[in-house]
């Protein structure tokens, strides 16, 4: 004799997502695979921060009902715009550890005085050097250093297509 092996029935809850689905594109709101596979829709392939704010956009993050309420919004033209808290806390849930406080210290004023001066008197590129050295150790230093070498580059640059034009004239 064999056995019926009957099985209870219980109510699925309704899902609006497919199980295969694990992200959205934060870009164009179509489906994907995962939260850092190129979209198929636009291809676009999540790079940097936005590696970060995809997986903001994935079932790691959202639930399916979150997801494709997320995705509605998107295609209707609203720009994802995670808050910085957001964006950190998705940092450290991939496994990146948390930013230090060495990583936050920005510089003094004396140093951003240096820098500038560095810039004038010598080349931006004494700027953009020491840009590129913190990038990993110290970012918000980074940043203020590029904001100050940025525009002293693009003046510079001017200055020097202004005499270079001003000889031709000659």
């Amino acid at each position: 004799m064999s056995k019926e092996v009957s099985k209870e029935e219980t109510p699925q809850p309704e899902r609006t997502i497919p199980l295969a689905k694990a992200a959205i594109c934060h870009r164009c709101g179509g489906d994907k695979r995962g939260p850092f596979v190129p979209c198929k829709a636009c291809g676009y392939t999540p790079a940097g921060v936005d590696r970060q704010v995809a997986w903001l956009f994935s079932e790691h993050h959202l639930d399916p009902t979150e997801l494709t309420e997320a995705a509605r919004r998107l295609r209707a033209g609203d720009p994802p715009e995670p808050p910085r808290s957001l964006v950190e806390h998705a940092r450290v849930q991939m496994g990146a550890a948390p930013l230090g406080t060495d990583a936050r210290r920005r510089l003094t004023t004396r140093q951003l005085l240096g820098v500038t001066l560095a810039n004038v008197v010598l080349t931006p590129l004494v700027g953009l050097a020491v840009w590129w050295g913190l990038q990993e150790e110290r970012p918000v230093a980074s940043h203020q250093i590029l904001r100050v070498t940025l525009p002293v580059a693009i003046g510079e640059a001017l200055a020097w297509l202004l005499l270079i034009a001003s000889w031709r004239l000659r």
